[in-house]
């Protein structure tokens, strides 16, 4: 079943995604400067998505790589399939073009490049444009695909839109399964329910295309120019609500170790509003917090400016808290917060596996069974520090919890409980703010905050996607699966061996799933975003018929 959807799933992407040895083709529109026209040139300004690939080519080898990953290849065999690399030969076997291989693609009459473009008009109604190396072959292409796949064996051949349109359908049928409109160097692919607009993208006037689109120009500009593909969203659709933003523009790179998006969006606002994501001056204290930290958070602006963020942040329920208890954030907090918070998460050893996935509520299920937390900042003054969490226990009430002072080594701390168990717990020490639990985690940041700060705990190899950021995530999957696998035998519950042996094969199998990574920032009045997995991907397998590498023969030993 999972084989048929992925063959429909890329019989569907052929056809979205979806010059030349015709006699007599026509030139097609112009491009700006006398430049040969790309495929922007018929891509509507006017859409919910448009999609542009610089080299179909490059993007196919390098998305090629993903069927060598170890989950790639498990949820093969959980296919009863031998590999991942022999279900997806299958299915490209089936769709007629080897997406994978740049001389496939030329093969089945595409340049690839040239690029290729894809428009969602609305939802359900969307096009393709593919560069032209043979018409002859790529009519024949998706002529067989239309005629094997789509059961429309009926061709049509008409001039239309400046160029010719060749339609496939079922016989009988008024309307055509299949559209291809050759225009130029650049053929226009869509379904049956969008062939009828082909000849208006055609022949679409230079200043209603994508080409020199401002918003979109100016974000690709910002961002860095290494990319393999792009995405533009305009402001104002369904996407980006009307409101919001002028448009949103993201850029996909994938190397050898990663694959990363990259997102640009203009700023409505103020420069000032931007103030939140400005990199300030402050104290590095991501060493305080605990090794085993597997989710990572810092934040390097100026806190002050946060004070109209930080409803959006903690959500309308302890907003409302807030409001209610009469409680100053920006001026009891706020304020007195220096540049550089930082929070790490960790798997609780007490966590239940066996009990199955826990209602995801915070107000009925306390989160510390299952992980444990810490988040460190350092005070402006350490005396309106202590002042500020003094004032906690009176309006806890208000927050649905309860918080009692209490001396523990010395230090005093204020320990909370709610409906649902434990919470989280506070302390003030040598003029760094802590917030942590369960209590043991509490107790042991109150010793590690006395002395200096540790390593990092960001892992070497990813300190360089974040070094920069204002503000930052880090998920290390590498250090998640070490806790799970270090779990107690008690974590796994009733039948634990079982499920233990379940989890421990899907950590295998996600071996080659380095960590993600997540940050923010802003430059020249736009916010900008960027997502990365980082992989640890096995070196490329040898080439047919090359010679493996000597090997020493074993030495024979006293006793032979």
């Amino acid at each position: 079943m999972l084989r048929r959807a992925w063959s429909w799933s890329l019989l569907l992407l052929l056809v979205v995604l979806a010059g030349c040895s015709r006699c007599g083709k026509e030139a097609g529109p112009a491009a700006p400067g006398g430049k040969a026209p790309t495929v922007e040139r018929f891509l509507p300004r006017e859409v919910q998505l448009a999609i542009v690939v610089q080299d179909l080519g490059t993007l196919g080898e390098k998305l090629a790589r993903f069927q060598n990953l170890k989950i790639a290849s498990f949820l093969a065999q959980l296919q009863n399939s031998s590999s991942a690399d022999a279900v997806v030969t299958s299915v490209m076997r089936q769709i007629g073009v080897d997406l994978r291989s740049r001389q496939a693609i030329e093969k089945a009459g595409i340049d690839p490049g040239k690029g290729a473009g894809v428009a969602v008009l609305v939802p359900g109604q969307s096009f393709s444009v593919l560069g032209v190396k043979d018409a002859k072959a790529l009519e024949e292409t998706f002529g067989n695909l239309a005629r094997n796949r789509l059961g429309a064996p009926e061709r049509k051949e008409e001039k239309s839109g400046g160029g010719t349109l060749i339609t496939f359908s079922r016989k009988g049928a008024p309307t055509p399964q299949l559209g291809m409109l050759f225009v130029g160097d650049f053929v226009l692919v869509a379904p049956g329910n969008v062939v009828a607009r082909l000849p208006e993208m055609a022949s679409l006037p230079l200043e209603k295309s994508l080409v020199d689109e401002p918003v979109m120009t100016a974000s690709l500009g910002r961002l860095p120019k290494e990319r393999d593909f792009h995405l533009y969203f305009p402001g104002g659709t369904q996407v980006i609500r009307p409101g919001t933003v002028q448009g949103l523009t993201v850029t996909g790179r994938i190397e050898d170790q990663s694959v990363t998006l990259r997102a640009d969006a203009p700023w409505p606002d103020t420069q000032e509003s931007l103030s939140p994501l400005v990199p300030k001056d402050g104290p590095d204290l991501l060493g305080y917090l605990p090794a085993d930290s597997f989710l990572i958070m810092r934040y390097r602006g100026e806190p002050s400016t946060l004070s109209g963020v930080w409803p959006y942040i903690v959500g309308p329920y302890v907003t409302r808290a807030v409001q209610q208890s009469n409680f100053d954030i920006k001026g009891e907090v706020l304020d007195n917060l220096q540049s550089g918070i930082s929070l790490g998460v960790a798997l609780a050893p007490t966590v239940n596996l066996g009990a199955g996935v826990p209602e995801l509520d915070i107000r009925r299920t306390s989160p510390f069974q299952y992980v444990q937390l810490m988040a460190v900042a350092q005070a402006k003054d350490a005396a309106k520090a202590q002042a500020t969490l003094e004032k906690i226990p009176a309006i806890a009430g208000n927050f649905g919890a309860q918080v009692k002072p209490e001396d523990v080594n010395g230090k005093r701390v204020y320990l909370t409980s709610y409906r649902a168990g434990e919470g989280a717990h506070f302390a003030e020490v040598d003029g760094k703010l802590v917030l942590a639990a369960p209590r043991a985690r509490l107790e042991a940041a109150l010793t590690g905050l006395a002395g200096k700060p540790g390593e990092s705990v960001v892992a070497q190899d990813l300190r360089d996607s974040v070094k920069d950021a204002v503000l930052f995530m880090v998920l290390d999957l590498r250090k998640l699966a070490d806790s799970v696998r270090n779990l107690p035998s008690e974590a796994w519950g009733v039948g634990g061996f079982a499920i233990r042996a379940t989890a421990l094969r899907w950590l295998e199998a996600t071996d080659d799933l380095r960590a993600v990574t997540f940050s923010v920032s802003q430059k020249e009045k736009a916010v900008q975003a960027e997502l990365s997995l980082k992989l640890t991907l096995a070196p490329p397998a040898a080439q047919p018929g090359a010679q493996p590498p000597a090997q020493t023969p074993p030495q024979p030993t006293e006793a032979q």
